[in-house]
């Protein structure tokens, strides 16, 4: 089930002038339209040029640091019982990169191509179906694991879309 906080984070990222693309198992809610399976966080892909407004809007609304860092690539606050996980990527190169630790992973050429989806009057900015399909098994390969069951859940939801 989409998260409570999911859009309205989206919405003050958005009065902030931050470019985020919601990724992830809310991600998938939004494109399928409705429940999926659970989730323990809200995963964003944020504008590496954006990162630290990003966080500054987070902090602003009580989220404080987890773990990880902008820096290193992936960036963790917490309010409550909610993660947010902020991944910076750089969209003004052609494929984009992420940076710090996960600057090796290689992204398909089209992977942030412009996608938007209307939830509940709010324009969420997101990766196609077929951009969710290879970012699993792009960040799989990269890390060495197998898809976690989630990630296969996320994928046979992702398969009724089509491309």
């Amino acid at each position: 089930m989409l998260h409570p906080d999911t859009l309205p984070l989206i919405q003050a990222f958005a009065q902030a002038g931050v470019t985020c693309w919601l990724i992830g198992g809310q991600a998938v809610e939004v494109l399928c339209g409705g429940n999926v399976r659970p989730h323990d966080d809200i995963d964003f892909l944020v504008r590496e040029a954006h990162g630290a407004r990003a966080v500054a809007v987070l902090e602003g609304l009580g989220f404080t640091h987890a773990h990880g860092s902008l820096a290193t690539g992936d960036a963790f606050y917490r309010r409550d019982d909610l993660l947010v996980d902020l991944v910076p990527i750089r969209d003004d190169v052609d494929p984009p990169r992420t940076v710090g630790e996960l600057a090796p992973i290689v992204w398909p050429t089209e992977f942030l191509a412009p996608h938007a989806v209307e939830w509940a009057g709010v324009r969420v900015l997101t990766l196609t179906p077929a951009g969710h399909r290879a970012m699993k098994g792009v960040v799989a390969a990269f890390y060495g694991v197998e898809l976690r069951e989630k990630d296969r859940a996320d994928l046979a939801a992702l398969a009724t879309l089509g491309a």
